[in-house]
């Protein structure tokens, strides 16, 4: 091969090379990437090729390309792989794009509600429950129980994933959750906590949940009687957690 086809060479399989590199570790992390994974092998095929049409490999009935019709060649293909690959994979939704600002982790909803506990449940003991295998992803929680078993306080956190390509974004899986979970009594909108919050209350109960982006907050406080400095105090360990998650 000579210098000019070498470096025409390099010049076009090398962002091949990466191009392929970030789809198929794209498809392994995210298995619903499969148009990806299709895509990935046919960059690599369309690599091949313009190695072999530099090297004067091709079939001898057609005469290697040059420059211009190998560049025009990688720009067509590139284009018409792309209006087949991002309408049906939607890469904007995953949570690796650029610009997505979504949670990738849980607080620890024991040090998260340790204050509010000694308040609310003064005798209580805790207890953390964790799950990677819940409805829409993993959750924590964290459960302070009376020793007459008379009051409890939980704060659980659930992360809400990527459903894939076929659905949109966590967040907005997560917004849907939130709208149809159901709680007990009539709820009340509590502004200026998260993305949106709401409380619910009956006599010996107390049911608070929000959202922040692609995360549900849930604080559940049972007591035989509550008063205001009790519904404040529940309210404030709700707006607590909400600030302890983390957005990249």
């Amino acid at each position: 091969m000579t210098s000019r086809g070498r470096l025409l060479f390099l010049s076009l399989t090398v962002p091949l090379a990466a191009v392929t590199t970030v789809l198929l570790t794209k498809a392994i992390q995210y298995p619903a990437l499969g148009t990806s994974t299709v895509l990935t092998i046919l960059l690599l095929g369309l690599a091949t090729a313009i190695r072999n049409r530099i090297k004067g490999e091709a079939p001898q009935r057609t005469a290697p390309l040059d420059a211009k019709n190998t560049g025009c060649l990688v720009l067509v293909f590139l284009f018409l792989a792309l209006a087949v690959v991002l309408p049906a994979d939607r890469p904007w939704n995953a949570p690796w794009w650029p610009g997505r600002h979504e949670s990738t982790s849980l607080p620890d909803p024991c040090a998260v509600g340790l204050s509010a506990a000694a308040t609310l449940v003064p005798a209580g003991t805790a207890t953390a429950e964790t799950d990677d295998d819940g409805a829409y992803g993993p959750t924590r929680d964290c459960t302070w129980q009376d020793p007459e078993r008379t009051s409890s306080l939980r704060l659980s956190y659930q992360l809400v994933r990527w459903p894939g390509s076929l659905g949109g974004t966590a967040t907005d899986t997560a917004r849907d959750a939130f709208a149809n979970d159901l709680t007990v009594g009539t709820p009340t909108a509590l502004p200026g906590i998260g993305d949106e919050a709401r409380r619910a209350v009956s006599a010996s109960f107390q049911d608070l949940r929000a959202r922040k982006a692609n995360v549900l907050v849930e604080v559940t406080l049972i007591s035989a009687h509550h008063d205001a400095a009790r519904t404040a105090a529940v309210e404030r360990l709700l707006r607590t957690a909400v600030n302890h998650i983390r957005v990249g």
